[in-house]
């Protein structure tokens, strides 16, 4: 009996001095899947605007040559392994109806979809070339409009010249890529570059003129000594040239070319005299001229000789300017409180902290007084300017 006793009152303290389970570790998320987590998104939301067939803002998202450079910092970055430096992550994240939301179309990318953005980017953005395979075989299985140019008829020899070509440029980190999947017309993108292109680029790209429609060579340091070069572009459609030293002399050249239908020239020095050439162009429809020397007598000279030219001089930014910022002067004011002490401690006011009172903007030192104003306006309402009217 003196045993069972000695038992039952140490038994307590023996299970007392047991150590406690090991909680389990919480579960390490899994890291984000190109493939299966971004592509697809990236084709059901990103790639109509930003893909081969429209690249908004000079941005494509449907392979990773577009997006990643080498030696280059792209305008519209995805920074690996800092999610607060990109800003394709922070447009994302705007809030609906921001002019630079993206996508623009449709609803919102969902937290949870921007957050995989994030976690994707903060884990060092790697795109496998399996990303790439996958979405060119889904953008191929889309149903999309057929797009077809007329090209001249090129033997083997003559394409196997022009993919040697290519594959060189492409070493030297230039984007290079079929329009579509059906043609073998090219599109060549080097605004990402930048300075980096220079005329005697212009040389090299001539090797893929028979096949070349599409040009991009926006912000890059190329002058009107590549005009001879853009000349033997002859198969081109659209020229994007915009921010560029190119003057009217390599306009007047580009007059030379049968099918040019488009044509950037913004923020370059083409005048009058450059735009007179330009319309003796056959299939030329569209050409943007804001901030260059071309004049509003130029552009009416212009058109009067090729009455279905579009020419956008960007004639109407100024004026969508000014109401812009005639609006955003009104905000200030009415968001301006009417005092310039705070009522509750006599302090300089803290525009950080206000609220609307008796149809007025009232202004505080801190929240700890703007919240006792709320709790009771009555006893502070004497220490604010009268209100007008």
């Amino acid at each position: 009996m003196r045993t069972l006793l000695v038992a039952v009152v140490l038994a307590p303290a023996l299970f007392a001095q047991e150590p406690a389970p090991t909680p389990a570790p919480a579960p390490v998320a899994a890291k984000v899947d190109f493939d299966k987590q971004i592509a697809p998104v990236l084709l059901a939301r990103c790639i109509s605007c930003h893909g081969p067939k429209e690249q908004k803002g000079d941005l494509r998202l449907d392979a990773k040559s577009h997006l990643f450079v080498a030696g280059s910092e792209a305008e519209w970055s995805v920074t690996p392994g800092k999610p607060d430096d990109s800003d394709l992550l922070r447009r994302l994240g705007l809030p609906p109806g921001d002019d630079d939301i993206m996508p623009a179309k449709g609803e919102p990318l969902s937290k949870e979809q921007q957050e995989l953005f994030r976690r994707w980017i903060a884990e060092g953005a790697e795109w496998p070339a399996s990303g790439d395979e996958w979405l060119q075989k889904e953008i191929a299985a889309q149903v999309l409009p057929k797009i077809t140019f007329d090209l001249p008829a090129l033997d083997d020899t003559e394409r196997a010249l022009i993919e040697r070509m290519a594959m060189k440029l492409r070493d030297k980190g230039w984007v290079i890529q079929p329009v579509a999947a059906d043609t073998e017309a090219l599109d060549v993108n080097l605004s990402l570059l930048r300075d980096q292109i220079t005329d005697a680029d212009m040389e090299l790209l001539a090797g893929l003129a028979p096949r070349l429609v599409w040009l991009n060579v926006s912000r890059t340091a190329i002058t009107d000594a590549s005009a001879q070069f853009l000349a033997q572009m002859t198969q081109l459609r659209r020229l994007h040239a915009a921010n560029t030293k190119l003057g009217d002399s390599t306009f007047a050249a580009l007059a030379k070319l049968p099918h040019l239908e488009s044509i950037n020239a913004y923020g370059t020095s083409l005048g009058d005299e450059g735009l007179g050439k330009l319309v003796a162009l056959p299939k030329l429809d569209r050409l943007y001229a804001w901030q260059t020397k071309v004049t509003k007598a130029g552009k009416q000279a212009a058109v009067d000789k090729a009455p279905k030219l579009q020419i956008d001089l960007g004639d109407y930014v100024e004026e969508r300017l000014s109401a812009a910022q005639k609006e955003i002067d009104e905000r200030a004011t009415r968001s301006k409180p009417v005092n310039d002490m705070c009522p509750v401690a006599d302090k300089p006011v803290d525009p950080a902290h206000t609220l609307e009172h008796d149809g007025q903007r009232i202004g505080f030192c801190c929240a700890k007084c703007k919240a006792a104003f709320q709790k009771e306006p009555a006893k502070f309402a004497s220490k604010l300017p009268a209100k007008k009217g």
